[in-house]
């Protein structure tokens, strides 16, 4: 059932506070949006911490960056954002987060392999690693797009922290989450100095990219505790 601008509000409000009580984000940094209806994406201001967000504060946009309804200033990564949904029209909920694992990865210019059957499963490739890119800025937005590319969920930018996509809210959040765990994984085995690690084969990634997609969860859908 399709959910009314205010559900959808409140859910994006839910889903953020979930982001800050999971470490995903820190003070004030990181953000969200999601789609609503095909040209219009609600999206969070700049400089709130997430606890603190009413669902009046979102701004409801258009594509091109026009602000439709709201009067606070939007989240400097808005052209990230609606970059990633002109070029994806499969994409419609976008969480950037400041997770700390991953955060390390992206600083040391490392990509996450693909380590656990979960990872496999919920994300299904390497994470790679954009170039360095000023935050706010259309050079920005013009990197994460091309480190997605045509169907990739997760992206790290160099320095700064984590992209993730979904067809949902549910979805993007699980896909952030899951890429701090895998990437606290990896910096364990490193730091634990293992010169072999066990990637999965890339055709059995597939696999279970292929099930996830089609047989997990509950007619397709991801819940989350959103109370």
């Amino acid at each position: 059932m399709k959910l009314s601008e205010y559900e959808l509000r409140e859910k994006l409000i839910k889903v953020a506070r979930k982001c800050f009580q999971y470490r995903l984000m820190a003070g004030t940094w990181g953000n969200l949006s999601v789609r609503f209806d095909r040209e219009k994406v609600l999206i969070t201001p700049s400089g709130f911490e997430k606890t603190a967000l009413k669902p009046e504060n979102l701004l409801l946009m258009d594509l091109e960056g026009n602000v439709l309804r709201g009067d606070l200033k939007p989240t400097i990564e808005t052209s990230m954002h609606l970059g990633i949904y002109k070029a994806r029209d499969d994409v419609n909920a976008v969480i950037h987060t400041h997770s700390p694992y991953a955060m390390t990865l992206s600083v040391i210019n490392e990509p996450i392999p693909v380590l656990t059957v979960e990872f496999a499963s919920a994300v299904g490739h390497e994470v790679p690693v954009t170039g360095f890119v000023l935050p706010g800025t259309k050079d920005l937005a013009d990197e994460v797009v091309k480190a997605l590319g045509e169907d990739g969920v997760a992206a790290l930018i160099r320095n700064h922290g984590v992209v993730a996509v979904g067809e949902s809210l549910e979805e993007a959040y699980n896909v952030a989450i899951l890429v701090e765990e895998e990437a606290r994984t990896y910096f364990w085995i490193m730091l634990l100095g293992k010169s072999e690690i066990g990637r999965i084969p890339t055709e059995l990634v597939e696999k279970m990219r292929k099930f996830f997609k089609k047989d997990y969860g509950q007619k397709g859908k991801i819940v989350l505790d959103l109370e």
